[in-house]
């Protein structure tokens, strides 16, 4: 019995610890400019996670088959941007293979119908910055040094 209420209060204790994060646009610290297409019809999410500025979000799987990458500014309340990232999303996966002969079911779970991304950025922005996100069909090809 006394394993048992080990067993509760740690998980208790652990899904309170992971419900903890505070989405930064519906408390007012940053706002959201997402241009919004077909593909990108879903605002992310936008939090704080251990000091640092998160922003996670998903797209059709019926628009982005083929790939392509999201490109994610944060700009501060002076107009300078102070984060920048070009973020490939993760393709969705939409059947599984059931047996040895090719059999295949659609999606796992919903979140394998969608593409996904996320990026991480090493702290928060100054309150009042905007965080503006655009869909691009093509995955992003980084620039080479010069």
């Amino acid at each position: 019995m006394k394993r048992v209420l080990v067993a509760v209060a740690m998980s208790i204790l652990l899904a309170g610890c992971a419900s903890t994060r505070t989405d930064l646009v519906k408390s007012g610290y940053l706002s959201l400019q997402p241009t919004l297409t077909a593909a990108l019809s879903h605002s992310p999410d936008i939090y704080e996670r251990d000091g640092g500025l998160v922003v996670d979000g998903w797209l059709d799987a019926s628009e982005v088959t083929k790939g392509g990458h999201v490109d994610i500014q944060v700009i501060g309340p002076d107009g300078e941007v102070v984060y920048d990232a070009a973020v490939n999303y993760r393709q969705p996966s939409s059947l599984t293979p059931t047996g040895p002969r090719g059999s295949q079911r659609g999606p796992r779970s919903q979140a394998d119908s969608h593409a996904t991304y996320s990026v991480r950025f090493p702290g928060l922005p100054p309150e009042g910055s905007m965080v503006r996100v655009k869909h691009h069909p093509q995955p992003h090809h980084p620039q080479p040094a010069k």
